[in-house]
C-alpha cells in the first residue's frame, strides 16, 4: 500500500532532536555528586573546644572571660566602675562587723637594744665619711627617734652646738653626749674620741664602765648611768692659737726615702693638732667652729674640755679583748681604771694571744721601715734595706711605743686617731695618741699583757 506521508530525508549521524523546554521555565542543571572531605568534621570540633575552654574559664572565674562569655560585668569589676556611696541607696547600708585590732607584742629587751645599736652605728658611719670636709651648717640638730623606754639619740649633724649645755637633762642633744664623753675622758674611760655620738665605740665605753659600777649594761646613756656619771659641768673651752701651733706644721713628705730624710714627723694640717689636743674629731671641731675656715695664730677656736683629768693610776695588768677591739688597765683587785679602744691585726693569724708582758717602753719612738713588710711600696721605690723613720705625731707608730715580749709586737700610737677600733695594723695593738701615752705612763717594765679572743 502507498505510504501517502511526505518525503522526508535522512541525515546521517545527526542529534536526537531535543523536546524543547516550557515556556517560562530555565532548563534544570544536574547536581554535582558531594565529595566528603573532613572540612565539616574539624570545625566542629573546633567549636567544642572553645565551648569546652569558656565553661573551664567560666567555672574557675579566669578574669575577663566570664565578662566577654555572658556579656555582663563581675561583682568585681562592677565595684569598681559604681562605688557603693555612688549609687543611689535604696534602704539603711547593711552592718559590716569591724575587724578585731592586730594587737602587736612589745618589743623585748634584745630587740630594742639591737635597733638602738643599728641607729647608733648607721649615724657613727654617716659621720665618719662626712669628716673629711663637710662644710658645717646652722641647722637645728636633728634627734633620732629612741625605741621604747630608751633615751633619745641625737644624730651627729654637722652643727655648732651652744656653749651651755640644754636644761633639760633627759635631751640628749648632740654637745650634752660630748659632754659625757668629756667626762668619762676625764676619768680615763674612752671612746677614742669625742664626736657627740653613741656610736660603736661610745657604747663599748660605757659597757665597761657600767659593768664596773655595778649597772645594767646597756651601752646608752641610760638615767642610771648618768646619774652615775654625774652633771657634766664646763664641757667646753676657748683656746687661742699659738705661734708655735702654727708653726709646728709642716708638709706630709710623700715617700719613704723623704720620710726617713725628715727631722721629725709632725702635723700636716691646724685641725689635725687641734683635734688631737682637744681628743675629738676634725669633723666635730668644724661643728664646734662653723665660722672659722683656717686658724692663724691668736684665732680662739671652741674645743672639748678634756683637761684638767684625773691622775693616773698605776696599772697592774693590761686585758686586750681583740672581739671588742678595746684595751683595759685593772689595778691590783682586778677593777677596771681605764678603757681604751684600739685596732688590732687585719689577719687573724697575725694576731697575738694569751699572756705577754710588757718589754720596753718609749715615749719619742723612731720607726723602722722594713721592706719585708711593706713590699710594694718597697718596690716601688727601689727601697733594698730597711729604713729609720723619725719621731712625731706622724710616726707610723705615733707618739708612743710600748714593746711586748712577742718580738716585733707592742701597743703604740697612731697617725690616724679617726680609724681606730678598725682592723687595719700589721698585728700590733695601735691607741690614739693620746691614750697610747697614758698607756706608757700607768705600766713599767714586766706589767703583765692579757690577750683575749
Amino acid at each position: 500500500m502507498p505510504d501517502d506521508r511526505p518525503f522526508r530525508p535522512v541525515r546521517l549521524n545527526a542529534a536526537p532532536r531535543m523536546k524543547p523546554p516550557p515556556r517560562g521555565k530555565s532548563p534544570r542543571r544536574p547536581r554535582k555528586p558531594r565529595r566528603s572531605d573532613g572540612h565539616g568534621l574539624f570545625w566542629l570540633a573546633a567549636l567544642i573546644v572553645v565551648v569546652l575552654v569558656g565553661l573551664v574559664a567560666v567555672y574557675f572565674e579566669v578574669p575577663g572571660v566570664k565578662t566577654w562569655l555572658l556579656g555582663s560585668e563581675t561583682p568585681e569589676v562592677a565595684a569598681a566602675k559604681y562605688p557603693l556611696e555612688s549609687l543611689p541607696q535604696r534602704g539603711p547600708a547593711p552592718s559590716v562587723p569591724a575587724k578585731a585590732p592586730v594587737v602587736t607584742p612589745p618589743p623585748t629587751a634584745e630587740e630594742v637594744k639591737r635597733k638602738l645599736r643599728e641607729q647608733a652605728d648607721a649615724a657613727t658611719r654617716k659621720l665618719e665619711q662626712a669628716t673629711a670636709g663637710a662644710q658645717p651648717t646652722n641647722a637645728p640638730s636633728p634627734v633620732i627617734a629612741p625605741a621604747p623606754g630608751q633615751p633619745p639619740i641625737a644624730s651627729p649633724a654637722h652643727v655648732a652646738p651652744a656653749r651651755a649645755l640644754p636644761v633639760d637633762a633627759n635631751v640628749l642633744t648632740t654637745e650634752r653626749i660630748a659632754a659625757y664623753q668629756v667626762a668619762l675622758e676625764r676619768i680615763h674611760f674612752s671612746c677614742g674620741f669625742v664626736d657627740g655620738d653613741q656610736g660603736m665605740r661610745t657604747q663599748r665605753m660605757l659597757r665597761a664602765y657600767q659593768k664596773e659600777h655595778g649597772l645594767t649594761v646597756t651601752g646608752f646613756l641610760d638615767p642610771n648611768t648618768r646619774a652615775a656619771i654625774g652633771e657634766p659641768g664646763d664641757p667646753f673651752l676657748t683656746y687661742t692659737v699659738k705661734e708655735e701651733d702654727v708653726a709646728s706644721i709642716m708638709a706630709k713628705p710623700p715617700t719613704w726615702r723623704d720620710k726617713a730624710k725628715a727631722a721629725r714627723l709632725g702635723y700636716n694640717d691646724i685641725w689635725e693638732l687641734l683635734a688631737e689636743k682637744f681628743h675629738c674629731t676634725r669633723g666635730y671641731l668644724h661643728a664646734l667652729n662653723p665660722d672659722v675656715h683656717t686658724p692663724v695664730a691668736g684665732t680662739q677656736v671652741v674645743g672639748p674640755k678634756v683637761f684638767p683629768a684625773t691622775p693616773l693610776p698605776h696599772a697592774a695588768s693590761l686585758r686586750i679583748y681583740l672581739g671588742e677591739t678595746s684595751l683595759e688597765a685593772l689595778d691590783s683587785r682586778g677593777h677596771v681604771i681605764a678603757f681604751f679602744p684600739c685596732s688590732i691585726a687585719k689577719d687573724k693569724n697575725k694576731r697575738p694571744h694569751g699572756e705577754l708582758t710588757v718589754k720596753v717602753v718609749d715615749d719619742h719612738p723612731d720607726y723602722t721601715f722594713d721592706p719585708a713588710l711593706f713590699a710594694d711600696a718597697a718596690k716601688a721605690e727601689g727601697i733594698t734595706h730597711k729604713l729609720s723613720i723619725p719621731p712625731g705625731p706622724r710616726n707610723p707608730v705615733g707618739t708612743t711605743w710600748v714593746g711586748l715580749s712577742l718580738p716585733g709586737y707592742g701597743i703604740h700610737g697612731t697617725p690616724d686617731p679617726e680609724a681606730i677600733s678598725r682592723t687595719q695594723s700589721h698585728g700590733c695593738f695601735r691607741l690614739a695618741n693620746w691614750n697610747a701615752e697614758k698607756v706608757l705612763k700607768m705600766v713599767s717594765v714586766g706589767t703583765p699583757v692579757d690577750v683575749e679572743p
